[in-house]
């Protein structure tokens, strides 16, 4: 009897038991389905709540912004459009909704778009020489056999340098035909294709040169035709100087640009050469449309005829080098936030713009604002939506030292800017790029999604090291020369004394007078350079250099020459032979820098 009350007894217990459980996993399977329909940003923010999470950021950073416009799209339906700030904050004119951005680089989306699109037509192959696909002798600065494919454009790997000057005009009669600007803005090859990331305008604008060429339309028609009027992107131009869209030019001209500490750009409506790597305008709004049609809902499809098409350009082309992470997407840089997700950043000279989407939960964001080089928006606003991942990668210890990015002029005087781009990293700092590549403990190159960078040795180091400081003991030699030598004329009009200039005097108060000219004529050299002036104007200033180097050389000739033969103190001797050093250095520094062309 009592072993069966027992019995009794724990069979209730165990009922009980069982039956709790299964009332709290029938309350909880709706609670868990109700977190599982919450639709969010990548970041986990809900998208019921996004706006005024954009509000709360945006109000924190008033006092930075001039005017940002934003954009956040879900399965083709936007859920945020608005715009905060001033389009002109001297005119107290506010952003809105229909006020027009510069897309920067953001425009190079067109362009892999418009490749892709020719690609499913069979007028392109992403693996084909380009030199087929171009007018005969078209490019005329290859050093390398090694063919340049498409893909190898979309990678930025080509092997192309930099190029600083003619990229901007300031008035719309500058501009020039397409391919007449690629061939005179052509820069050298200098890596092997495929060897490194070296970011390059000049390889987008060469895409959308064979986008004209094989349409038989110029650039700009062909994406008016094939990728605006599908998407009913009436408020976006990419027109050389967007004269295809007057009313777009009309409410460009009323916003200004702006520092990100709120100062005037003055010189902000500008004209990019090759304008396809950058070139386009437009609102937010339109912008976000474009992200829409590459997260296609269904079976809609807007810019291409099979979805195998789209699903190829977004999918990886390039990865880190010695790893399986991916690194772009056609032209399309894949950054790891908490989310995968496919980007692109734009900068002209006085707006900032970001594109960000993820095609897996069809979820995008366009950052516009008229701020150069703005990070509130178009990096803290972006990793707050998308969620900041951060990860840092192995390097082994000593590793520390100078490096340079790929994306650099390694000829002309805008070489010079390399100097002011060397950055010495830590060990600790090396490890927090993407990716690293090291070969026997020593690091080859670094990375992160936009280039590449690469150690400088210590030689090279050194050299420009000695090359600034031995310009600096010329400077000061020069004017040691020019205050000695006012400071004995003052001393023998006061004394009435004969005057000196006559013999080779003359000659030595000349070279340093033109030393000293060579100085200001460098130091105006790059500030016009930076100032967006063209190439041809700034001739003057390399006929100037070359005009003291055969005063140099004239110099050093007769003090060598006349040197045993003049009389006069040894100390003067001194001074004559100072200044022949100074020449000297100034007509390396010349050489060796190529302020000459």
């Amino acid at each position: 009897m009592n072993t069966r009350n027992r019995y009794h007894y724990v069979s209730k217990v165990i009922t009980c038991v069982l039956s709790l459980v299964l009332i709290i996993m029938s309350c909880a399977v709706p609670v868990h389905a109700e977190v599982e329909d919450v639709e969010a940003t990548p970041s986990r923010i809900s998208l019921s709540s996004l706006e005024e999470t954009i509000d709360s950021y945006v109000d924190m950073y008033q006092k930075k912004t001039a005017a940002v416009s934003i954009v956040a799209i879900k399965n083709g339906k936007t859920i945020v459009n608005k715009a905060y700030g001033f389009a002109d904050i001297e005119q107290q004119r506010k952003a809105d909704a229909s006020t027009i951005f510069e897309w920067g680089s953001g425009s190079k989306m067109l362009v892999w778009t418009s490749v892709m699109q020719l690609v499913e037509q069979g007028k392109l192959d992403l693996d084909t020489d380009i030199q087929e696909y171009l007018p005969k002798g078209f490019l005329k600065k290859l050093e390398y056999d090694a063919p340049i494919t498409l893909m190898n454009l979309m990678n930025h790997n080509a092997g192309w340098e930099d190029r600083m000057i003619d990229l901007w005009y300031l008035s719309e009669n500058e501009i020039m035909d397409l391919g007449e600007t690629l061939q005179k803005f052509e820069p050298n090859q200098i890596y092997k294709p495929g060897s490194v990331m070296a970011y390059s305008n000049f390889g987008v604008a060469m895409a959308g040169y064979i986008v004209e060429v094989q349409s038989g339309q110029p650039f700009y028609e062909y994406v008016n035709e094939h990728i605006f009027k599908p998407l009913n992107m009436k408020d976006t131009s990419i027109h050389p100087s967007h004269q295809d869209r007057p009313d777009v030019v009309l409410r460009r001209n009323k916003i200004q640009g702006y520092t990100t500490n709120l100062e005037l750009i003055r010189k902000n409506r500008v004209y990019l050469s090759i304008y396809p790597a950058g070139g386009a305008i437009g609102t937010a709004e339109d912008a976000a449309k474009f992200l829409a049609a590459l997260m296609p809902v269904n079976s809609s499809n807007l810019l291409f005829n099979y979805k195998d098409t789209l699903d190829e350009m977004l999918s990886t082309s390039l990865y880190y080098d010695g790893t399986s992470i991916p690194r772009i997407a056609h032209g399309f840089f894949e950054v790891e936030y908490w989310a995968s997700a496919l980007e692109h950043g734009g900068n002209t000279l006085a707006f900032s713009s970001k594109f960000v989407f993820d095609p897996e939960s069809n979820f995008g964001l366009v950052v516009m604002t008229n701020q150069f080089n703005e990070q509130v928006y178009c990096v803290g606003l972006v990793n707050k939506v998308f969620g900041n991942n951060y990860s840092s990668s192995s390097v082994t210890s000593g590793n520390e030292g100078y490096y340079l990015t790929t994306r650099r002029a390694s000829s002309g005087f805008t070489k010079g800017y390399s100097v002011f781009n060397l950055k010495k990293y830590s060990t600790f700092e090396l490890s927090n790029f993407t990716n690293v590549v090291e070969s026997d403990g020593i690091v080859e190159k670094v990375s992160f999604p936009y280039g590449d960078y690469l150690p400088v040795s210590s030689l090279t180091i050194n050299l420009i090291k000695g090359s600034f400081i031995s310009l600096a003991i010329a400077i000061l030699f020069s004017l040691i020369a020019l205050i000695g030598y006012l400071i004995r004329l003052l001393t023998y009009k006061l004394k009435r004394w004969e005057m000196p200039g006559k013999g080779f005097n003359i000659y030595h108060v000349g070279i340093n007078v033109a030393g000293v000219a060579f100085i200001l004529n460098t130091i105006i050299l790059f500030t016009r350079a930076i100032s967006n002036s063209t190439y041809s104007s700034l001739r003057i200033h390399f006929i100037l250099n070359i005009l003291y180097m055969i005063l140099a050389v004239a110099y050093l000739i007769l003090l060598i020459y006349k040197l045993r033969k003049i009389s006069c103190s040894k100390k003067r001797k001194s001074i004559y032979i100072m200044s022949g050093i100074s020449a000297f250095i100034f007509a390396g520094f010349i050489m060796g820098w190529d302020l000459y062309f």
